[in-house]
């Protein structure tokens, strides 16, 4: 039964990955960008793979829990480069040009609230970054024992973000944005939140019912 439910969190994800590079049509590319690409996969897979073999699963609605948590890192992979990462810094002089766009501040922004001092709230890249990492908010103290603390989360939240917007600075896929870690940091604070006032929600009535039966 448990191999059926660590196929169950595999499967979802490995779909969402076919159907992925099949959509963007990397049939047609030179076998240097398709080993690199495999690379970027595998190292993903091999971490996949690590996490569900050593946490069992105790039902099917938590492998689905833990599958939906890969196909949302998967996701989120995909929006921000990670896929081309292994391709672009392989490229000659790319270290070089990282250290231009820094000097010259091409496609790179370190200057914070801009979108507060803009009055603009509700713009696609404002909603898409804070709603970006909201969903790591709930699925870590889900997940994981230890990230079961508000600041502990955001911490975490704040480290993938950074490591995001540094991963687009190497392949300028992307514009680099201290924006983006304040407004991804805080979308995973307020899915933490969610997730304690769920859980309390959930708990308190559990907790009431046990005592009851108990006496």
């Amino acid at each position: 039964m448990q191999a059926l439910k660590k196929l169950a969190v595999i499967l979802p994800v490995l779909l969402v990955s076919i159907v992925y590079l099949n959509m963007h049509h990397f049939v047609h590319v030179g076998p240097k960008r398709w080993l690199l690409l495999a690379a970027s996969v595998l190292l993903f897979y091999c971490w996949v793979v690590l996490n569900v073999l050593r946490r069992p699963q105790s039902s099917l609605l938590f492998a689905l829990i833990e599958s939906s948590f890969y196909v949302d890192v998967f996701s989120v992979l995909t929006l921000t480069g990670y896929f081309v990462f292994f391709n672009q810094v392989s490229a000659h002089g790319w270290w070089q040009q990282m250290v231009h766009r820094v000097t010259v501040r091409e496609g790179v922004s370190l200057e914070p609230f801009l979108f507060l001092k803009a009055r603009r709230l509700l713009t696609y890249d404002v909603v898409g970054n804070f709603i970006m990492l909201l969903p790591l908010g709930i699925y870590l103290p889900l997940l994981y024992k230890r990230l079961q603390h508000f600041l502990v989360v955001t911490a975490v939240a704040m480290l993938v973000s950074v490591s995001i917007e540094l991963m687009q600075l190497a392949t300028h896929y992307r514009i680099t944005d201290i924006n983006d870690v304040i407004l991804n940091t805080a979308g995973a604070a307020l899915g933490f939140i969610l997730y304690y006032i769920v859980y309390n929600l959930v708990r308190k009535p559990a907790a009431s019912e046990q005592y009851e039966v108990s006496t």
